[in-house]
């Protein structure tokens, strides 16, 4: 599985933003887990936010894959139309795309999954037991502990269990500088999530990459 890194996201990462107000954006996929935020108007792939049609209407959740074609980071969308209040989220099933950054700017607002800011959020899937330590880069006070224990299910039905447990993961809220929970615990296989909803922009990195 891979490492737990906003910055660099592979097979088991997801990043995604929800959209609130209308405009419109372009966002860029760059190799090597690093992506400035200004991006250009003719520059990489764009989204167009339109204003809700029907104001009782749930918002939506749009999904671009990610991968490798030619040597080249694409999406396989390059370009959509949503409404204000949907989301969109990025990620890849292609190991060969492996270590991507995703960023993207509008006017008055900008994203990335190395910046995580208000209505972003980061996902990450754990294949192996143990205790992650994680913290952003730029800010100590930032930080969280995920334990994951190991699985054996010995029987049909706690095999069952332990995959519909999958579905049932757990979260982190960053908000005002402060982290809650401190940690979570999980089991191998289930992923868990990191909410921003505030701050200037914030990495999950595990702390074992910072050194």
């Amino acid at each position: 599985m891979n490492t737990l890194d906003s910055r660099s996201l592979a097979v088991g990462d997801c990043f995604a933003v929800k959209f609130t107000v209308p405009g419109a954006f372009r966002h860029v996929i760059s190799p090597g887990g690093h992506a400035s935020l200004a991006v250009a108007r003719d520059e990489g792939f764009a989204i167009t936010v339109a204003a809700k049609r029907d104001p009782k209407a749930p918002a939506k959740q749009h999904n671009l894959l990610i991968k490798k074609v030619g040597g080249q980071l694409v999406p396989d969308a390059t370009a959509v139309t949503i409404e204000v209040g949907d989301t969109v989220l990025w990620h890849t099933t292609d190991p060969a795309a492996a270590g991507f950054a995703v960023a993207g700017s509008g006017e008055n607002f900008a994203f990335g999954s190395g910046h995580l800011r208000a209505e972003a959020i980061y996902t990450h899937a754990f294949g192996s037991p143990g205790t992650f330590e994680w913290r952003d880069p730029s800010a100590r006070n930032i930080a969280g502990v995920v334990e994951v224990k190991p699985v054996t299910p010995k029987t049909d039905r706690e095999r069952q269990a332990w995959l519909e447990s999958l579905s049932q993961g757990k979260a982190f809220e960053i908000r005002g500088g402060r982290v809650t929970p401190e940690k979570v615990e999980i089991v191998v296989g289930q992923t868990v999530y990191w909410k921003a909803w505030d701050g200037d922009g914030v990495a999950i990195v595990d702390k074992r990459l910072l050194g």
